[in-house]
């Protein structure tokens, strides 16, 4: 089986900062490039893949600024193949985000690009997917992705099923951990490291790598690094930075 890549370009959650930037993640497969939102971190991606030569897969989890931003770089991407935009109900309205005045409309681009809104459940698209709802004060979608390996992704949510369901089994769980050791708030939903780590163990998944930390609470590297400090558990645990690479 060929190599899976899995880049965090950004792992920062609300806003950019000297410790990342907002939301995006790129999983190179040989059939297809999926990508996970499109924050800040997003912008990197023509550095780091100036042409992508195969079937380009953008999939968000919701539409707050810090996962839609880098999208006013469309014009750098180089997408041959085309750009198909998925996402939960309300994805249509990207149509228009993408376009005056806010940035190149979609049909200027140099490559064709689809939006579609997806379904709960399995949806066969160049790639097998599954979605369900996460819990977050607007709707949002978790993703799980059947690609020799399997990978779930699970951000902008407080702990729910939804993330046992897609995280069952799979070789790399990818969870926000937005909220500091302990630290709670059932009126805007986020996971702490304790609770990812138990959903996790709960699904069974292989390995749990943490992201979309918010910018105002973990405000050095070394404050994400100090999720170790709470115990062993805590040691295979992958604590997400800007430009990490995975190999699966």
């Amino acid at each position: 089986m060929e190599e899976i890549t899995v880049i965090f370009h950004g792992t920062n959650g609300w806003y950019t900062s000297k410790t990342g930037y907002t939301t995006c993640i790129t999983i190179d497969t040989p059939e297809c490039f999926i990508i996970l939102d499109a924050g800040e971190g997003f912008t990197k991606i023509p550095d780091v893949y100036p042409s992508i030569k195969k079937p380009a897969l953008l999939f968000f989890s919701h539409f707050h600024l810090d996962h839609i931003s880098g999208l006013h770089t469309l014009a750098r991407c180089r997408f041959e193949d085309g750009l198909s935009i998925y996402g939960p109900p309300g994805v249509e309205m990207l149509s228009t985000f993408i376009g005056y005045p806010y940035t190149v409309p979609i049909g200027e681009l140099a490559y064709p690009v689809t939006i579609t809104k997806l379904p709960e459940g399995r949806s066969d698209l160049h790639v097998r997917v599954k979605t369900a709802p996460l819990v977050h004060n607007q709707p949002v979608f978790g993703y799980r992705f059947e690609l020799g390996k399997t990978i779930a992704f699970c951000t902008d949510t407080g702990p729910c099923d939804g993330i046992i369901t897609l995280g069952a089994g799979a070789d790399l769980l990818i969870t926000e951990c937005a909220y500091l050791p302990g630290q709670e708030d059932p009126g805007w939903p986020h996971l702490n490291p304790e609770a990812a780590l138990r959903l996790s163990k709960e699904a069974d998944a292989e390995q749990l790598a943490l992201v979309h930390f918010a910018a105002d609470l973990y405000t050095t590297i070394d404050h994400r690094l100090s999720i170790r400090d709470i115990g062993p558990e805590f040691s295979d645990v992958i604590i997400g930075m800007d430009d990490m690479i995975i190999k699966l």
